[in-house]
């Protein structure tokens, strides 16, 4: 391995781990509570090293928005793929979304709530065109994998009721997890599962 390539992954493996330990504390803790410091000494870095990789803490946690739209678009990647017939395809669909905001509290966490918790609206928490870039290209390929299956078991929809059905049922799933996430299991679990059944009910007529 050449001394390029090794300093290469070495810089990979190191914006990883910031990653890693900026995603815990901004959960834990908060975005505004949280201090380029705090995410420094948590991996053991001094200050100036940190800044070479993120200029402030803002791109942190972009790249974190980024990251869990990643997960979730593989979960939706791998239900796809299943031969399984279609109602079994779209619970599977539902229930990869639901099972991403249980599994990965953090990255969910991020995505839907630390802006609205925080008081500051998006353009408040980011600086840089860029960044709303890749967010939605992000988001839109997550409601593209939404569209590929609806296309597939509604092919008689126009392309207009295509559109408005999968920002309805991204809505709903959304919805669902930002109001019921942070309450009991058992409250968040039969809620999902009542709005799996109204989903799958109006799509599978």
């Amino acid at each position: 391995m050449g001394t390029h390539t090794r300093r290469a992954r070495e810089k990979m493996q190191r914006q990883q781990d910031i990653l890693r330990v900026a995603k815990t504390m901004f959960w834990k803790q908060g975005f505004q509570n949280t201090t380029m410091k705090q995410i420094a000494d948590a991996a053991e870095l001094a200050a100036g090293t940190l800044y070479l990789y993120f200029p402030s803490k803002k791109e942190i946690y972009a790249e974190l928005l980024i990251q869990g739209y990643d997960l979730l678009i593989q979960k939706f990647t791998t239900v796809l793929k299943m031969k399984i017939p279609p109602r079994e395809k779209a619970a599977k669909l539902i229930d990869a979304f639901f099972d991403f905001a249980a599994s990965y509290p953090e990255y969910f966490d991020i995505i839907f709530f630390i802006v609205q918790r925080e008081g500051k609206s998006v353009e408040e928490v980011f600086l840089r065109q860029d960044y709303f870039i890749r967010l939605d290209r992000k988001e839109t390929a997550c409601k593209a994998l939404i569209r590929q299956f609806l296309s597939e078991i509604r092919p008689t929809l126009a392309d207009t009721e295509l559109e408005l059905t999968v920002e309805a049922v991204w809505t709903m799933l959304t919805g669902v997890v930002f109001f019921y996430f942070r309450d009991e299991p058992g409250t968040f679990q039969a809620i999902a599962s009542r709005a799996r059944d109204l989903i799958l009910t109006a799509l599978l007529v």
